[in-house]
């Protein structure tokens, strides 16, 4: 188990790597797209705070507070990916959104910052749950017209909606038993893989080319 588990940690690690190189490689030709720029950023900044948890894992430091860059940064990223999608009542839902749920972790964190070295559950239910929204709200207007990202919205749709339920459960039944707690984790790792997959699909389908861009 111990070498399956490590061999989807370093899946997950190459899979960043050769998502963001290759997005960043078709970025002059997409310079103009605000949405093809934003989903570069994301895939950016998921590739440093990746390498910097394993890292500090590797050195057996703890890196339970890089999980709030992590959501809150995927969270005003794919927010504004998405906004750049739709249409004009479904950006001011986002904008919204935005602004609430900043506000509203800007609040905890001022109010109980011992939260910063926690997992906080909260935080990944307010973040995570908005996304999966626009995932679907994105879903439903392609079924009026051709949609683009379509390969990115399903994975963000399903590992998200899954991703979400595992962090909140995965925390409590870590406590419980540590058994259940590392099974469930590795089933995380294996739904991020398969999320990359389909990131790296959207590129091959659309992007590989500049014909296709």
């Amino acid at each position: 188990m111990n070498i399956i588990n490590s061999f989807f940690e370093y899946s997950v690690i190459a899979l960043i790597v050769i998502n963001t190189f290759v997005y960043i490689l078709r970025l002059k030709e997409n310079k103009n797209k605000k949405t093809y720029k934003l989903f570069c950023l994301y895939l950016f900044c998921a590739l440093i705070i990746n390498i910097c948890v394993f890292t500090l894992a590797a050195f057996k430091e703890r890196n339970l507070f890089l999980s709030h860059y992590y959501f809150i940064l995927q969270f005003v990223i794919l927010s504004l990916f998405y906004r750049s999608l739709f249409t004009k009542p479904q950006k001011r839902l986002v904008d919204i959104l935005l602004v609430l749920i900043i506000t509203i972790l800007g609040f905890q964190f001022a109010i109980l910052p011992e939260l910063y070295f926690k997992f906080n559950t909260t935080e990944v239910f307010i973040t995570s749950s908005p996304i999966i929204v626009y995932s679907v709200i994105h879903l439903y207007n392609s079924l009026s017209k051709p949609s683009k990202y379509m390969y990115i919205n399903i994975g963000v749709l399903v590992y998200l909606t899954i991703s979400t339920l595992i962090f909140i459960l995965g925390d409590y039944l870590s406590e419980v038993s540590y058994e259940a707690g590392k099974n469930i984790w590795f089933i995380n790792k294996v739904m991020y893989a398969s999320y990359l997959i389909l990131i790296f699909i959207e590129w091959w389908k659309n992007f590989k080319t500049i014909k296709n861009k």
